[in-house]
């Protein structure tokens, strides 16, 4: 049994599946960050806004930013030719976990 992840599955242009979407859930991740940062710096430049509404936008803001980051490292593993790999055993991720989670880093066993 072979150890290699999933990352060969191809559309008809040949292109990678699931490279795609990764591409996709970064980008999409990309445009959340922008528009929150867009919103907190509204907020912070509004003297007439309270610190509750600045303190939820920033806490969805490093969300978002969280988001973004673990999007492009599974982005990154795919492209090294780790992704679907668990990091703690070294076996694959079920397809099913990475069609659930694309940015998880373990398998079931081990999370």
């Amino acid at each position: 049994m072979s150890s290699t992840p999933p990352t060969h599955i191809h559309t008809a242009d040949g292109s990678s599946e699931i490279e795609r979407r990764l591409n996709d859930d970064v980008a999409s991740a990309r445009a959340q960050v922008a528009k929150f940062e867009a919103e907190y710096e509204e907020l912070l430049a509004d003297p007439g806004v309270n610190q509750e509404d600045r303190d939820g936008t920033r806490t969805l803001l490093e969300a978002a930013r969280a988001t973004a980051a673990a999007a492009e490292r599974a982005l990154e593993r795919f492209q090294g030719g780790s992704y679907g790999l668990c990091e703690k055993c070294g076996k694959p991720i079920a397809p099913e976990r990475l069609e659930a989670i694309p940015d998880a880093v373990t398998c079931v066993s081990c999370r």
